[in-house]
Formats: C-alpha cells, structure tokens, sequence
C-alpha cells in the first residue's frame, strides 16, 4: 500500500503535468496571434483553448474522489462518500465565477494596453503570454482543489485537511504548510499556487 505522502506526491504530480500540457498549448496558441490584427486574431485562437482548458479542468477534478479515497485509505480509515464530485460541473468556467472565455480574452486587452502605454508589440505580446500562462494554470489547479474539497466534504470521515507544499513556495505558503484547517475551511491562494491539501480524518462533531 502506498504511504501517504506518495499518494499525495503523486496527485500533485499528475495534476501539475495536466496544467502544463494545458499551458504549453496556450503557448502554442499565443505564437500565433497575428501582430497586426491582436484582439480579432486571439479571438479566433480562442475556442481551441476553451476546448482543451476545460478538458485539462475536467481530468484534473475528475482525480479527486479517487484521491480521497486513496488518503483516507492510507490513513487507515475505510472511505464512504455520500455522492460523487461531478467534474464536467467544475470545467468550462473561471474559478472566479466568470465566464472561461471572457477570462481568456484578457491577454489581448493586457497586450493592448502594454501597447498604448508605449511598449513595442514584442514586449506586450510577451506580458500577455506571460499573463496567460499564469492564468491557464490558476484555472486547472482551482478546479482540481474545489474538486479535491467538494470530495472531502462527501466523506463525513474527512474532518479536516493539512496545507502541504510543492515544490519551491513562497514565504506565505512555507508558514501555512503543515496547518490543520476543518473541512468546511475555505483554501485561500494566490495565482499558480504550489500547494496541495491532504484530507485529515476524525469526527466532524469535533472541531478545532
């Protein structure tokens, strides 16, 4: 049986290869934006995105009821959830409740205005690329940690779960990691966050 940081690397793991793949054509999409015509020519561009993005949200919440069985498991607490986490409900929209295409747009609208500001067309094509790598990434890791919680909160044996750190983080992150927070908790973040959260059993009358 794995131990449960294995089964929590792994999660991570799998789930910041999804954000990649994701990101690296959103990079490829980006190349092809035509210098002389930005907006119209990324607004063409952008339903190859929106397909791929929401498939690449909808695999990486698609991982979380599997996941919290695994942690549960290798807690040595048998799982039993009270309903399924529905995925495709999570792909297809911003974490922020907008629409996934009009957040897509605003690497065009940062690139225009870098223009306007006085940037030349290669330094704003840039900081839009830029933009929208961060926000690509944002997107498929926040539908893969309300996924990861919306399973916790169908498992009455989750009361809880640990902030863990992946990778290199900030100094913020370092001081949060290894916190216990209750299960109905909100997982506060900033943009490409490095962090995952590991389901903690106990019984959900006690609450610390």
């Amino acid at each position: 049986m794995p131990s449960l940081a294995e089964v929590a690397g792994l999660h991570a793991r799998t789930r910041r290869r999804l954000a990649q793949v994701a990101a690296g054509e959103a990079a490829r999409l980006w190349s092809q934006v035509d210098r002389d015509r930005i907006g119209l020519s990324w607004l063409s561009l952008l339903p190859r995105l929106l397909v791929l993005l929401t498939g690449a949200q909808q695999a990486a919440a698609g991982r979380a009821d599997g996941y919290l069985d695994e942690v549960l498991d290798a807690q040595g607490v048998a799982p039993s959830a009270a309903g399924r986490v529905s995925a495709a409900a999570l792909a297809g929209v911003a974490s922020d409740g907008r629409d996934l295409a009009d957040l897509l747009y605003q690497p065009a609208v940062r690139t225009l205005v870098g223009i306007q500001r006085g940037a030349t067309v290669d330094q704003a094509l840039a900081g839009g690329g830029a933009g929208l790598d961060m926000l690509v990434r944002t997107q498929v890791a926040d539908a893969g940690r309300v996924a990861d919680q919306v399973a916790m909160t169908a498992r009455p044996q989750a009361t809880g779960y640990v902030r863990m750190l992946v990778g290199a983080s900030c100094s913020r992150c370092a001081i949060l990691a290894g916190r216990r927070y209750g299960w109905s908790a909100g997982f506060q973040r900033h943009p490409r966050l490095p962090l995952r959260l590991r389901a903690h059993p106990g019984s959900r009358g006690h609450r610390r």
